[in-house]
């Protein structure tokens, strides 16, 4: 078979859709930071650091709007830590958020009873960290603004992360900067060691701390509009795909190539569909945030589809029989159920995927192959959880009883702030 080379026409449609997202890219930034400026001019005086402030731990966020979803998916682990620290004696406020865009702050505000601090200059930094009783600091990413924030030496700084999965991100060198990396399981651990140079030598298994996914503990109540859908005998699929990526390195999401198909197959089978996408889909590519759009009508439309736009993540792992995903961390969350899973294997040739990783470990299809992705789903989801299951959730996770992981993530806290010399 002879080689097919790009036409002039898609050498010229590909060149003017990267055009478009470069643009829309730079709109976005310049969007966000006229508002974030805006915002500042009218933030009440209270959301700066205050003379008086003695909190003992932080959550320190310096993304972007699209990124809140990270640090929202960590607003009740914190909480559940803030109502620990009280219990140990360690002030009535002992956790705080602290933001470096007063939009940021502003809107994360409503979703949670947590101090919220802004302050975008040096010196507002400097008077966060400076706090006396400051013991513990907490990213959820790895934002370049992070930096500012770690050259502080006297509290620890904790790099939580925002899931468990093995995007190429997960494994950055930039993990080396940090005190403490708080880790889901025993994968993660073997991941870092195995593919960060020179971690092992540097005692970079004692700053690893096995806490699973505090999240998973976090209470369940499906939203009413899900309860009164009809038709629940019928089997429901989970569909969680993940976003494009912002390099061919993490062009793990595949929703441009086969999301609408999926959709219409799933609910041509018959079954039931809760649609998830990633908060960031569409961010960088036009064409995947308009398959985006072309899905949420066809779960908006039809009678047994569903789009979840919950910040919560947790009810929909009760109410599915299956979940179908791509590379990111809801795959590995989805392994504490012990129900079926199948994956999307990336497409781009240049997307980062670890061999023995959980694309082996479970059921895969082929981006361009809806058909059989559907196929995989329906033959799959009526499995039950086989020893190999098991063992996955065990080694990405570690135990998932009930309360563990949340009081694995209070205990690892709690013995930090303790070295850390707080009274």
């Amino acid at each position: 078979m002879g080689m097919s080379f790009p036409t002039r026409s898609d050498q010229l449609r590909r060149v003017g859709v990267q055009a478009v997202n470069r643009g829309r890219s730079i709109a976005r930034a310049s969007a966000a930071l006229v508002r974030g400026r805006l915002v500042e001019r009218g933030l009440d005086p209270t959301y700066a650091p205050q003379p008086d402030d003695a909190f003992v731990v932080a959550a320190y966020f310096a993304g972007d709007a699209a990124s809140l979803y990270q640090l929202r998916e960590w607003l009740l682990p914190f909480e559940r830590l803030s109502e620990r620290l009280v219990e140990e004696g360690h002030g009535e406020a002992p956790l705080a958020i602290f933001c470096r865009n007063a939009d940021h702050a502003r809107r994360i505000t409503p979703a949670t009873q947590l101090p919220i601090r802004f302050g975008r200059l040096a010196k507002d930094l400097e008077a966060f960290m400076g706090q006396p009783s400051l013991r513990v600091v907490f990213y959820v990413n790895q934002a370049t603004m992070n930096f500012q924030s770690l050259r502080f030496t006297r509290p620890a700084h904790v790099h939580l992360s925002h899931g468990e999965s093995e995007k190429v991100s997960m494994i950055s060198n930039q993990l080396k900067a940090y005190d403490y990396i708080f880790t889901a399981g025993q994968a993660a651990r073997q991941r870092l060691l195995d593919t960060l140079v020179g971690f092992r030598e540097q005692g970079g298994e004692a700053r690893m701390i096995d806490i699973g996914r505090p999240q998973l503990d976090a209470p369940r109540q499906a939203p009413q509009a899900w309860r009164e859908m009809t038709d629940s005998a019928r089997l429901t699929v989970f569909y969680a795909p993940t976003w494009e990526g912002d390099s061919p390195s993490m062009a793990y999401g595949t929703l441009k190539l086969n999301g609408p198909a999926i959709v219409r197959g799933l609910l041509e089978t018959g079954c039931r569909v809760i649609f998830r996408p990633h908060p960031r889909t569409g961010v960088m590519d036009v064409e995947t945030a308009q398959a985006l759009a072309a899905v949420k009508q066809l779960v908006i439309e039809h009678p047994r589809g569903y789009l979840d736009d919950d910040m919560r993540l947790g009810w929909q792992f009760d109410a599915a029989d299956a979940c179908l995903a791509e590379m990111s961390a809801l795959a590995f969350d989805w392994l504490s159920t012990g129900k079926p899973l199948v994956l999307i294997r990336p497409d781009d040739p240049g997307a980062e995927v670890l061999p023995g990783g959980l694309l082996d470990r479970a059921p895969a299809g082929e981006a361009r192959q809806p058909s059989e992705i559907v196929d995989l789903v329906t033959a799959t989801a009526g499995s039950s959880d086989s020893g190999a299951a098991r063992d996955a959730r065990a080694y990405y996770l570690g135990d998932t009883a009930p309360g563990e992981q949340q009081r694995r993530f209070e205990r690892a806290a709690l013995n930090i702030i303790g070295e850390r010399g707080v009274n």
